[in-house]
């Protein structure tokens, strides 16, 4: 498959706005977390707290018997099989970090992301590559080209994408998912954006076990703006444990591809003011809820990325256009 040809798009010119708020769900989406400020110092304790206190599949099995109360009934799902091959995770973070509107909460984004992988892999000892796309010279539709080509995954392996920028769509699209753009609003924009179901295409082509591709920006047509909201940005923390389990039904035990974004044809992707996006931050929650050990729901993607854009919308429901987002989900479990 010729990657250069399939990532190929119509060229257009962007203009855009995001949103800022205050986030206020906590971490189940329920009301009795703490609602806390995070710094990155508090944000850094947190990855290392969650997934270094890592359960192994009999902790789990006797926090959801007691759970479960006198009947001693387990609401934990076998997995069919148990993924024991060698495992590398392949990830491109492309950001547009220096953008003046958005700049700051994709910066945070892209933080949180990096952390949040790179403690999945060290609690589960898989090995892991993050391509960082980001910045004025390294933010461009070559690199991004050049870092999918660079990416050679093994049949067991994981390739995960996510896009944290300017999104946008023609008046006469009917491919429901946005252009991302990886230029300035001022400067010749010709070939500088991509549809993000040709990135999708592109990755799925490399035939990983699993593919995830996320997209976290607007799908408004060109040159509307969404209004700016400044408020305090305030981030949830729950004390839980993650379960290894969860993560390897979730991640080794699970097979095929996820196409998500922020936002449907005419809605904007919202944002904090320098605390991240509204996708990407519910993205995280949710993946931090599936694989905790106090979960003893069936674990699964479709669940992950339906809580994802409930949870975003929610966080955007006082906004002048709430993101409802849309997702594709294709996952079986490895045989």
């Amino acid at each position: 498959m010729n990657i250069n040809k399939t990532i190929a798009i119509v060229v257009s010119a962007l203009l855009f706005s995001t949103s800022t708020f205050a986030q206020t769900d906590n971490f189940y989406g329920t009301e009795t977390d703490t609602l806390a400020a995070f710094s990155n110092a508090d944000r850094e304790a947190d990855y290392q707290q969650f997934y270094g206190e890592a359960e192994d599949d009999d902790q789990v099995l006797s926090k959801a018997i007691v759970q479960g109360g006198n009947s001693g009934k387990v609401n934990v799902r076998p997995t069919a099989t148990n993924n024991t091959l060698p495992c590398k995770m392949w990830v491109i973070l492309l950001s547009d970090t220096n953008d003046d509107t958005i700049g700051e909460e994709d910066k945070f984004d892209n933080l949180a992301l990096n952390k949040e992988l790179k403690g999945i892999a060290q609690c589960m000892g898989m090995e892991i590559s993050i391509n960082n796309i980001t910045g004025n010279a390294a933010y461009n539709k070559r690199n991004l080209v050049n870092a999918i080509h660079a990416i050679k995954p093994a049949k067991n392996d994981i390739v995960f994408f996510c896009f944290n920028g300017h999104g946008f769509r023609w008046d006469n699209q009917k491919d429901r998912y946005p252009n991302i753009c990886m230029i300035g609003p001022y400067d010749d924009t010709d070939g500088h954006y991509v549809l993000t179901t040709d990135i999708y295409n592109a990755l799925v082509a490399l035939k990983a076990r699993l593919t995830i591709c996320l997209t976290d920006c607007c799908n408004s047509k060109i040159g509307e703006y969404a209004p700016v909201r400044n408020e305090n940005t305030l981030y949830s923390r729950a004390n839980t444990r993650v379960s290894k389990k969860r993560i390897r039904d979730l991640l080794l035990n699970s097979e095929g591809s996820i196409l998500a974004t922020a936002a449907n044809p005419g809605e904007y992707a919202w944002s904090f003011g320098g605390g991240g996006s509204a996708f990407t931050q519910s993205f995280i929650s949710q993946l931090r809820k599936e694989v905790s050990a106090n979960n003893t729901d069936p674990v699964s993607w479709e669940t992950l990325m339906d809580n994802t854009i409930r949870l975003a919308r929610k966080k955007t429901q006082d906004c002048d256009n709430v993101q409802n987002g849309q997702r594709y989900v294709k996952v079986k479990a490895v045989k």
